[in-house]
């Protein structure tokens, strides 16, 4: 089961983090190069931003199972954990809020930004909780990794000293 957990939150967590890269590392550059104006890429990166914010939901829903296990077994690292979860998960929830503001000035059906000032303010806005969310996540991955090779060696010597002690009660 826990490995069932590590690697549903690896898949998950590597699309969402990669698509977030590769979109804001990627996409909105090019955007910005082929579009004569630069905010019409809102028309566009408003709705990939909403699926990237879903895939962060999920991806903070599995990080939470994986606290949960890491919990039962090692306490050293639950704390960092949980506050990176936390911040993903503070930086997901103003994400929706702003994204909900940006799209009260995009007015899709007759493709114009109602207020420039406003969408660029959100937009400012966005960027700084989407590196928040960037970093949290790396930095979640980054100890998740060290927590996982902890308690695989915590439960390889277990097997041993149990192993051993059995082999001692035959002798």
């Amino acid at each position: 089961m826990v490995w069932l957990c590590r690697i549903m939150l690896l898949l998950v967590f590597s699309v969402f983090w990669g698509g977030l890269t590769f979109y804001t590392g990627f996409v909105v550059r090019i955007s910005h190069d082929v579009l004569a104006d630069p905010m019409d890429g809102g028309f566009i990166t408003q709705r990939v931003t909403r699926l990237l914010q879903y895939l962060g939901v999920a991806t903070v829903i599995l990080m939470a199972v994986n606290n949960l296990q890491i919990q039962k077994q090692l306490t050293g690292y639950r704390r960092s954990l949980l506050i990176l979860t936390g911040i993903l998960a503070g930086s997901l929830f103003g994400l929706f809020l702003v994204h909900s503001s940006l799209d009260a000035v995009i007015d899709v059906a007759n493709v114009e930004i109602l207020d420039r000032d406003r969408f660029d303010q959100g937009h400012r806005y966005y960027n700084q909780l989407t590196t928040i969310e960037w970093l949290a996540s790396l930095a979640y991955l980054a100890v998740t990794v060290v927590t996982w090779m902890k308690m695989d060696q915590l439960h390889n010597e277990s097997e041993l000293q149990n192993k051993s002690e059995k082999s001692s009660m035959t002798i």
